[in-house]
């Protein structure tokens, strides 16, 4: 009897890029006297590297979402019932693409469920160190009578030139399929997964939140765009977030593709198709010639053919 051997169906779609800031402050930390901090972590040689925390990148898709026009399809946050209490939303993933795509948790005297977000975020992190630079400010007194003289109140805040590496993993089998515990007493057995096509719509929902990502902290005068300068998407069929260490710039601001393509040679075996997009102008190498057997495009060219791929898409 003939085997035929059927090709499984994608679990996850693997989304990393980095984005590039010439002057930046995006994630604050604690203030220290007169100084707003960036969050930075240190590595084993002492040297300390910014980086941007998961949750804000969620928050900043949440607000593009917004940004979007899909303010009806995000879930209420409702406040605690106690002040030393954490805000909660509704939690219901069925109804709110928040819900289902970046989790909940609702901790109250009435039930304690949550579900664990179907997007997994990395931090942003730099990939050159921090370097003690700071922007100086002022509070000016001219409107108030103060002593303008002295130049009113001084404030610093620590900013970076840097580029940063970014890695999404999206459980697409755990895209819009709910389980009991995750659901109120008032829905359990009685919600039905998504359909494909609506599965489908929230997957791009996200897609273009990312494509247009921008926002964290000090955007009135330091603004900063946080969208991919460079993109690689796969769809895979193991879970794994292959490009997570893999990205880097070097000291001369070139991309190594070297390492790019040593990960999709040599994880042929789980990634069935990938997308690649690079904005010309930011890195100093020629990073589409360098990858051209992946035949690259423009980013935003590289978002709009996923976004025709996952029409037929079944997952």
């Amino acid at each position: 009897m003939e085997t035929v051997n059927q090709t499984p169906n994608p679990n996850c779609l693997n989304i990393a890029y980095i984005f590039k800031t010439s002057i930046g402050s995006i994630n604050g930390s604690w203030t220290e006297g007169n100084v707003s901090t960036v969050k930075k972590i240190t590595t084993p040689n002492g040297q300390q590297i910014p980086y941007v925390s998961g949750q804000s990148l969620k928050y900043q898709i949440r607000k593009a979402w917004q940004e979007m026009g899909l303010s009806h399809l995000l879930s209420e946050v409702k406040q605690a019932e106690k002040k030393s209490g954490v805000d909660n939303t509704l939690g219901e993933p069925h109804n709110y693409i928040d819900d289902d795509l970046l989790g909940f948790m609702i901790a109250s005297s009435g039930e304690n469920r949550r579900r664990t977000a179907a997007v997994r975020a990395s931090a942003a992190i730099g990939i050159f160190p921090f370097r003690n630079d700071r922007d100086l400010g002022t509070k000016s007194k001219e409107k108030t009578g103060g002593d303008v003289g002295s130049g009113g109140n001084i404030f610093e805040t620590e900013i970076y030139y840097n580029y940063f590496r970014v890695n999404f993993l999206i459980e697409l089998d755990r895209l819009g399929v709910f389980q009991d515990y995750e659901l109120s007493k008032t829905h359990k057995g009685k919600v039905e997964s998504l359909s494909l096509e609506e599965r489908r719509q929230r997957l791009k929902y996200l897609l273009n939140a990312i494509a247009n990502i921008w926002g964290g902290g000090k955007q009135s005068r330091l603004l900063t765009d946080m969208s991919p300068k460079f993109l690689v998407v796969t769809l895979q069929t193991a879970k794994s977030p292959i490009f997570l260490e893999t990205l880097t710039v070097t000291e001369e601001e070139e991309l190594n593709t070297t390492a790019i393509k040593e990960v999709l040679q040599g994880n042929t075996n789980i990634v069935q198709h990938n997308f690649i997009g690079v904005q010309s102008g930011i890195f100093k190498n020629n990073v589409a010639e360098d990858l051209k057997e992946f035949k690259p495009d423009t980013v935003q060219n590289t978002f709009n053919s996923i976004l025709n791929y996952i029409d037929n898409l079944v997952f």
